[in-house]
């Protein structure tokens, strides 16, 4: 599975908007959108924010765990 899908499926499991995941890692709605439609892909420091919003682990949010 493509880390957009994940990151998408993530989100939604833990109940976030995109906005809301937005200003908890001080961005825009629009970098999340991107993210998820496979246009962009987060760095290493919004990996790891990610990875402790949703409660779960990097190698499990980028597909490898």
């Amino acid at each position: 599975m493509d880390i957009s899908k994940l990151l998408k499926d993530y989100r939604k499991k833990n109940n976030l908007t995109q906005e809301y995941v937005a200003h908890q890692l001080n961005i825009s709605r629009q970098a999340i959108s991107a993210w998820e439609n496979n246009l962009s892909c987060p760095d290493i420091e919004n990996l790891l924010l990610l990875s402790d919003l949703y409660k779960v682990s990097l190698d499990k949010l980028v597909g490898k765990g």
